[in-house]
């Protein structure tokens, strides 16, 4: 089963780049990360995956928030994950991003606006 969050906010504090979700409709109490990233084309988002011994937990990080993590995808700032009361660094972050966008590139797989999308924040 899958449980999903959408980032509601990003804030870079403490030297990390944190995405925000404020009101999680479920804890992340035994969550950790999965280290792997997915695609949405049809919400034009990026996903991280967390795991538990039952769950997947898709953390969905819409194309507004884009900018901020490209500003950080190249210097050593670390990208973490704050749900309600709880902290966790989402490992493997960059290189699983590194590894979509390029393969976005030009493939017409993830769809137009996907890769419109891509373009335009990663690839300038």
């Amino acid at each position: 089963m899958q449980k999903k969050l959408v980032v509601e906010k990003v804030e870079k504090r403490d030297e990390r780049l944190w995405l925000i979700c404020d009101h999680p409709p479920f804890s992340l109490e035994q969550a950790r990360p999965k280290n792997h990233m997915l695609v949405d084309s049809d919400n034009i988002a990026f996903i991280y995956i967390l795991e538990t011994d039952e769950d997947f937990i898709y953390v969905a990080i819409p194309s507004e928030f884009w900018m901020d993590i490209k500003q950080v995808l190249t210097d050593g700032t670390p990208i973490f994950l704050q749900s309600g009361t709880i902290e966790m660094e989402l490992t493997h972050f960059k290189e699983e991003l590194t590894y979509l966008i390029e393969n976005i590139d030009g493939n017409a797989n993830y769809g137009e606006q996907m890769e419109q999308a891509v373009k335009e924040i990663f690839l300038t």
